[in-house]
């Protein structure tokens, strides 16, 4: 039975990637080693992670740093998807078994989203991925599908603001979507090292809580928040129609993304619910609700 010992890791100082670097010590599993394309950034890592620098553009510099590695983990930022193609090939050619690419997010499985083209670049790396297993049945990849990000942070803004009381009220705010936590994304990282023949050459649909724009504002009210909101209402249908209007005529800022998104995980039918989830497969507890009410309290305290 195949296993995992050595994991790489890309992406290792963001949001994702930092608690995947430090889930997968804290399990002592594994040994982790970084890719980074600064070699300074060595002091920032936890004691025990090997780092190598690399250069992103060259195939045979991820090559030579992924030999004797058994799994790749990406959490490679929105902007910089494209780049994985070449991690594809190098993990391929380097003997990786488990590549998991940064496909953080939304299910992009669901049909209505594989037109959106903010996640071409995204699709196009897990056709790559597919494209090796067919040429190599020893290579093998997992996609992370989470929905929203939930955190004290600008995550929870995206949905509601509860700080500065402030919320775009997406269909009427009934609609229910899965939401994760990075700890919870990590820990499915660890599922999926640990799970392999389950979760081989498919995405993972994973969730801390299933919640709701009005949910997420009623909590914060039963906090203190009583008063005082702006609250504005929109219909993703609209904001679908807006943003394939302005992206066709040139406009991709993160205003026209963000419509895209909403579409994505609050359009009932759209991918941000899964009715069936890996939690139990991958080791995940979720969130009870007090849990979610503290995660609500520190982003209104910031």
């Amino acid at each position: 039975m195949t296993t995992i010992k050595n994991v790489a890791v890309v992406g290792a100082t963001g949001k994702i990637g930092r608690p995947i670097v430090e889930r997968l010590l804290e399990s002592k599993l594994f040994s982790v080693t970084v890719l980074t394309r600064d070699g300074n950034q060595q002091r920032g890592f936890p004691t025990g992670v090997i780092v190598k620098q690399v250069d992103y553009d060259s195939v045979e510099s991820l090559e030579a740093a992924l030999r004797g590695q058994d799994a790749l983990v990406s959490a490679m930022a929105f902007e910089a998807i494209d780049a994985q193609r070449n991690l594809v090939d190098a993990a391929a050619n380097a003997g990786i078994k488990r590549i998991i690419p940064s496909e953080y997010g939304n299910d992009l499985m669901n049909p209505k989203l594989a037109a959106f083209p903010i996640y071409q670049p995204k699709i196009a790396i897990r056709k790559r991925c597919e494209e090796k297993v067919a040429q190599n049945p020893s290579f093998s990849w997992t996609t992370i599908h989470n929905a929203s990000f939930l955190g004290p942070d600008w995550t929870l803004d995206f949905i509601v603001d509860v700080k500065e009381r402030k919320a775009d009220i997406k269909d009427g705010g009934d609609v229910l979507f899965c939401a994760t936590t990075y700890d919870d994304i990590a820990q499915a990282v660890i599922g999926i090292l640990t799970h392999l023949e389950e979760t081989a050459n498919r995405p993972v649909r994973i969730s801390s809580v299933n919640t709701t724009q009005n949910e997420l504002i009623a909590i914060a009210k039963e906090l203190g928040a009583t008063d005082g909101w702006n609250i504005t209402y929109s219909k993703t249908e609209d904001l679908e129609s807006e943003a394939l209007r302005r992206w066709a005529e040139g406009d991709h800022s993160e205003e026209v993304i963000a419509m895209f998104i909403n579409r994505a995980f609050i359009g009932k039918g759209w991918g941000g619910y899964f009715p069936v989830r890996d939690n139990d497969l991958l080791g995940i507890q979720g969130l009870e609700r007090d849990e979610l009410k503290a995660i609500i309290k520190l982003a209104m305290d910031r």
